[in-house]
């Protein structure tokens, strides 16, 4: 796709709930990237205006017995 041919698609309210949504139920950027149908990158740069992080949850394996 082109530069002249890409769409600009702005981002809703209900869109905005989404994103929020998912970040706090753990989802990666780009599996919400995929479920909103938008570029990671342009969830990133969402997530940047919105001041939204996404926190990394680390999940200890099994403790040394």
């Amino acid at each position: 796709m082109s530069a002249s041919s890409a769409r600009l698609r702005r981002w809703g309210p209900d869109e905005d709930k989404q994103l929020r949504e998912m970040v706090e139920a753990g989802k990666s950027p780009t599996m919400i990237a995929l479920r909103l149908k938008r570029t990671e990158m342009a969830v990133r740069g969402r997530l940047t205006a919105l001041r939204i992080t996404i926190r990394k949850v680390h999940i200890k394996k099994n403790p040394p017995a």
